[in-house]
């Protein structure tokens, strides 16, 4: 009881007047495109949205690069979380609603080794470099398949200049959790990607602190849809997200608000 009522008060203070015009009004139900790397804290996060409005979420989540697949088929649904930049350029394109665009969360690159595996320093970018070029082996997303962790890995490391280096020692996975999942297996010394998607996996061990390079790097926004069946309540979910109320479970997944 006192975990509910603690619910209403927050929510009260984080939506105002979108939250409570939403939950006076008949029963919504919401369809949100959602990338992987932020679907567990939404999962926390519905059921109190679900029971002071009254309106129901349902997700589709999939990679960053299917669901901007389904974006781009003008796919029914009524709001969409993904990359910043990726709902900048849609927008650009007439595929999300002006005004709309609110930032959720910022989420840092993580680096893990084997439960028990020394950790190299990477408290510093040159650290992190020296630590790549050592490692016998790296794990991390492959950006083809439309990672965000593993599209700014890649350009990272071709920024830096050593990408033709690591190239004969990198694994690339087929989404978030297998690049880890590589490190506790032992297939790979060192595995780099979004913190969200390591937190479930056992058998690692996070190499902190993380250099700069690392930190903050992928900002998480949400967006109504400009065929939105139920505007209104979606720009009100997007809106709990972004609210002293949702803080907490962002945290508990790896992201930041």
């Amino acid at each position: 009881m006192a975990r509910a009522a603690r619910t209403r008060r927050a929510l009260g203070a984080g939506l105002g007047m979108a939250i409570m015009a939403a939950s006076m009004a008949t029963a919504a139900e919401i369809k949100v495109f959602t990338t992987l790397n932020i679907r567990p804290a939404l999962d926390d996060l519905r059921p109190q949205f679900e029971q002071a409005t009254g309106n129901k979420v349902t997700f589709v989540s999939q990679g960053a690069a299917a669901t901007m697949a389904r974006l781009e088929a003008r796919e029914d649904a009524d709001a969409v979380i993904h990359a910043r930049p990726t709902l900048d350029k849609l927008l650009e394109r007439g595929l999300i609603k002006p005004g709309s665009i609110v930032d959720l969360a910022h989420s840092s690159i993580g680096v893990v080794v084997r439960a028990g595996a020394p950790k190299p320093d990477i408290a510093t970018d040159d650290g992190l470099k020296r630590a790549l070029l050592a490692a016998p082996s790296i794990a991390y997303p492959d950006p083809a398949q439309g990672s965000l962790g593993g599209n700014y890995l890649t350009k990272l490391f071709a920024d830096w200049g050593i990408a033709a280096q690591l190239k004969p020692k990198t694994k690339l996975a087929g989404g978030g959790a297998p690049a880890a999942q590589m490190v506790a297996n032992g297939e790979a010394a060192l595995g780099l990607n979004q913190i969200a998607e390591f937190m479930q996996v056992k058998g690692i061990a996070f190499v902190e602190p993380l250099p700069p390079a690392l930190t903050r790097k992928v900002v998480m926004a949400g967006a109504v849809l400009p065929g939105a069946k139920e505007p209104g309540a979606a720009a009100a979910w997007i809106k709990f997200l972004s609210s002293p109320a949702a803080a907490s479970a962002l945290k508990a997944h790896g992201m930041e608000p």
